[in-house]
């Protein structure tokens, strides 16, 4: 293990499957990505940290409540802990799209406060992995490592190149 190496990752696209056209309200209607477990498994062996970064204006929006996104993070986090995984901590921006913040990508105040909670992050050692370009404006205006991942070029396939 890298000492103050973090993976952060987004969710939705990263982890688990997008729905077209809406968000995952529950977790019955997640479903994680192929090879996502196990490579969430094994890179859990590598990083001192996993933290999850993620927009979630299905808050914002009136579709979901605080209480349900956080049911939903509870059982992912059960069924990746069944397979030795680990997320050591969740952050994720309610606001809507529109509202012009600096919590919600690729704004990076949910970067700076997993940094203030975790001061052991080393930013050199870290890697910030997403599917959308607000993910990678994010990890790159942190100076992260960044990749960007799509339904072909996975999660699971850039943890096989990488370990």
């Amino acid at each position: 293990m890298f000492d103050g190496s973090t993976l952060f990752l987004d969710r939705d696209g990263v982890i688990n499957k997008k729905l077209e056209g809406r968000y995952v309200r529950f977790f019955e209607e997640f479903s994680f990505m192929p090879g996502a477990i196990t490579a969430i498994s094994k890179l859990s062996q590598v990083f001192q940290y996993i933290i999850i970064i993620t927009n979630q204006q299905g808050i914002g929006k009136g579709l979901m409540t605080e209480i349900e996104l956080d049911l939903l993070h509870k059982q992912m986090i059960h069924e990746l802990k069944k397979k030795g995984g680990k997320i050591d901590a969740i952050y994720y921006c309610a606001d809507l799209a529109s509202k012009k913040c600096n919590c919600r990508k690729p704004g990076t105040k949910m970067f700076e406060n997993a940094i203030k909670d975790f001061p052991k992050i080393d930013i050199v050692k870290s890697f910030m992995i997403g599917d959308s370009d607000s993910d990678i404006q994010a990890g790159n205006a942190m100076q992260l490592n960044t990749v960007k991942v799509n339904n072909i070029y996975t999660l699971a396939k850039w943890a096989d190149e990488f370990l």
